[in-house]
């Protein structure tokens, strides 16, 4: 909960606390569409215009779920690579600064 008895210490941590929650959300939400595709695509019965929109849920939730992955792992790279006190493999979600 946002303090604002503490100004920026208050809000530094609320913003990263609000950007991690949302990283999850729409790695969830490209997940779910992914998934949609894929039902759509057995339970098309053979109708070519549901089967084509089927793939395309499919291939971008690839494409989504692929740049997710790999800007996740760029930035646990980068965070290694420069020693801002990262330890091992971290989660998906937006890195805590060191300032406080």
């Amino acid at each position: 909960m946002l303090n604002s008895g503490n100004g920026a210490r208050g809000l530094i941590p609320f913003l990263i606390g609000f950007i991690n929650s949302a990283i999850l959300f729409i790695l969830g939400a490209t997940v779910l569409v992914f998934i949609w595709g894929i039902f759509k695509l057995v339970f098309s019965n053979r109708d070519s215009k549901e089967r084509e929109q089927a793939r395309g849920y499919i291939v971008w939730g690839i494409i989504a779920l692929f740049v997710m992955v790999s800007v996740w792992g760029l930035v646990n790279l980068l965070i290694s690579f420069f020693g801002f006190g990262a330890r091992g493999v971290m989660m998906p979600e937006f890195p805590a600064p060191l300032l406080f």
